[in-house]
């Protein structure tokens, strides 16, 4: 006898099927009537049933009027007197030089985040990056310079004489040059809170 004309396994009468699929989904069954029937018996608790002792007609009591308050008319507009030329030119100055001190810290930030790339290269041995960051430090020193006022020139200038020689060293004795690099940045950032 093959395998293919083995007989299957009878199947269980109907009835026992049935209380199997009753068996599980009974206690679901049972909990979706219990939460109903407590939902309604909270219902009926917590919310007061009205009372059915006819209709009641509610009179509305007309509601206090409120005297429209007037619109207030509205002041005619007084020109504005026209500014003098020296006022305006005056006030395009003082937002020029504002303009130029912002740019001007902003350069500083970067040539201070350029020092940060310089000296994580340094740490990695990496000097040819090191010198690239540190050239691209010394542009926006450079840009710096010819947009900072002249307190800050001097200072400004400092720093890159001090980058120059940072720079100069690299190839020659790399040693210390990231301690070197940390106290230009922190110089730098000093001029930024200026």
């Amino acid at each position: 006898m093959s395998s293919a004309d083995a007989p299957l396994p009878p199947e269980p009468p109907l009835p026992v099927r049935w209380r199997r699929y009753l068996a599980l989904i009974g206690p679901h069954l049972v909990t979706l009537i219990v939460s109903l029937l407590l939902f309604t018996a909270l219902h009926y608790w917590f919310l007061p049933t009205p009372s059915s002792s006819g209709p009641q007609f509610v009179t509305a009591t007309p509601a206090p009027t409120i005297p429209p308050t007037p619109i207030p008319t509205p002041l005619p507009t007084v020109p504005a007197a026209p500014l003098d030329d020296g006022l305006i030119r005056l006030t395009i100055l003082d937002l020029q030089a504002e303009n130029a001190r912002l740019r001007a810290a902003t350069l500083l930030l970067r040539a201070a985040i350029t020092i940060d790339e310089a000296v994580s290269a340094l740490q990695r041995n990496d000097f040819a990056e090191a010198d690239r960051a540190l050239m691209s430090a010394r542009r926006a020193l450079d840009r710096a310079y010819q947009l900072s006022v002249e307190p800050q020139k001097g200072p400004i200038d400092t720093i890159r004489l001090q980058m120059s020689q940072i720079r100069d060293d690299l190839g020659i004795r790399p040693e210390g040059a990231d301690r070197r690099l940390w106290q230009v940045r922190r110089l730098i950032l000093t001029l930024v809170d200026e």
